[in-house]
């Protein structure tokens, strides 16, 4: 590692074998990382298209997720190991079930990795007001990472975004982390113990300095949303697919990538009333069977 270390933060891919409708800008993906050779990888979650139901689905991802052309770190998101505890529909909500089948596939959820003069620290934002058992430990192993820290920089890795532009606001659109959570979070992002937040989940770009502290969201490599922003909550982020470089260092240097080979898919129309669509393309057997194609690819 150099003085600025070089990440690839990276996020949403929705990976499947059977049902393989994102693997083109994946692949895209994994030419260009290999081309600019980054010292890490970081996903912001959602490596699965339907991970929380289809245990294959993440079990493909942890292969692709290997392809990388360095080490990787991951976070789970809602489509991984289920929404957040507060979510109104049970069948989508996280589970301890769904929660171990990813720590099979994938590896630890919450971590603490050290690079140059910063440490990351990745978190669970699924399992937040869970009521889990590894909910109390991911926040005591949260205080011990940045006790521990010594003079290291810190910087977070979440699915979720922590809020829109305050975290003591309101939130009335359930995009962001619950307030309980967040207050929890304050103690440390307004105690200047944390100078970055890295989060995925929104399909969007935006890099924007709240409370003293950077919030930098990663587009999705796989898809976006309502791109003409015609039906959902406007964020003031950019509706592009890519990935994001982040040079940590004495300074922190952020630039989005949008290469022109990936597609911006839009599934807006499969998402538009409640991701009906989403889950009826991820889990009918009518849309199953398409394994093949992903070996097919080639560029």
């Amino acid at each position: 590692m150099t003085d600025s270390s070089f990440i690839a933060f990276i996020s949403d891919p929705h990976l499947s074998a059977d049902r393989p409708f994102f693997q083109f800008n994946w692949e895209i993906l994994l030419d260009e990382l290999s081309q600019r050779q980054p010292d890490l990888v970081l996903v912001g979650g959602d490596l699965a298209l339907d991970g929380a139901n289809n245990p294959s689905d993440l079990r493909f991802a942890r292969r692709q997720l290997d392809r990388l052309p360095c080490q990787w770190l991951a976070v789970p998101g809602n489509h991984d190991i289920g929404d957040i505890a507060k979510s109104a529909v049970p069948e989508t909500a996280v589970s301890e079930e769904r929660r171990n089948r990813y720590l099979e596939a994938i590896g630890w959820d919450f971590w603490s990795f050290d690079v140059g003069e910063w440490r990351i620290i990745g978190l669970n934002s699924m399992i937040l007001t869970s009521g889990f058992a590894a909910e109390a430990e991911q926040e005591k192993f949260l205080a011990d990472a940045i006790a521990e820290a010594g003079s290291r920089r810190i910087a977070l890795l979440s699915h979720m975004a922590v809020c829109d532009v305050a975290l003591s606001e309101f939130d009335k659109t359930g995009w962001f982390m619950p307030a309980e959570s967040r207050a929890m979070l304050s103690t440390y992002l307004l105690g200047g113990k944390v100078e970055l937040v890295l989060s995925g989940d929104m399909h969007q770009s935006r890099d924007r300095l709240i409370d003293g502290v950077r919030h930098v969201w990663a587009p999705s490599t796989a898809f976006v949303t309502d791109m003409m922003e015609e039906w959902r909550p406007k964020f003031g982020g950019r509706k592009r697919v890519g990935w994001t470089e982040v040079k940590l260092g004495k300074e922190i240097e952020v630039q989005m990538h949008e290469p022109r080979r990936m597609v911006d898919f839009d599934v807006g129309n499969w998402v538009h009333d409640g991701a009906r669509l989403y889950y009826e393309f991820a889990r009918s057997s009518r849309f199953a069977g398409f394994g093949a194609a992903s070996k097919a690819i080639t560029l």
